[in-house]
């Protein structure tokens, strides 16, 4: 047990920054962020059904951004081989991979009871009042460049 508490606390050398634990990371962390910042911005849209979808999506590709970021910002420390506050040091990549797998299990405990139950809160207040007829007495016109219509006859 004690080599494994050396090697999480031991920033790794020069030639084993990538070695399979590394590898292991790079490829977990860079597709992690990039989907992440895709599903926060406009891929949210075209993967939700509804609105309540749509705002879980971006919230937990919000947090999916911060988890994956924070990998890759001591994943960075790793390779440049800086070791401020021993950030170069394998427990923290560890513990961002457990950050990681506890986020996974959380958005997936979502779909299953609290989705359901949420959605069939908010449905009927969305249907009370559909969002295609509030914007149907919108001008498209700048807000000082409306003309009323009663002045606009003659």
């Amino acid at each position: 047990m004690g080599s494994f508490w050396t090697w999480l606390s031991t920033p790794p050398d020069k030639g084993d920054v990538l070695d399979p634990f590394g590898l292991f990371c790079l490829v977990l962390l860079v597709p992690g962020f990039v989907i992440s910042a895709y599903l926060a911005g406009p891929g949210g849209d075209q993967l939700a059904r509804d609105l309540v979808q749509l705002a879980r999506v971006r919230y937990k590709a919000t947090i999916g951004l911060w988890v994956f970021g924070t990998g890759l910002f001591f994943f960075g420390a790793r390779v440049m081989q800086i070791n401020p506050l021993s950030f170069g040091e394998p427990k923290w990549l560890v513990g961002c991979v457990v950050a990681i797998l506890f986020a996974a299990a959380r958005c997936v405990d979502w779909l299953r009871p609290d989705y359901p139950a949420e959605l069939a809160r908010r449905v009927p207040a969305d249907t009370a009042y559909p969002r295609v007829d509030l914007g149907s007495q919108v001008s498209g016109a700048p807000a000082g460049q409306t003309i009323p219509q009663t002045s606009a006859q003659k």
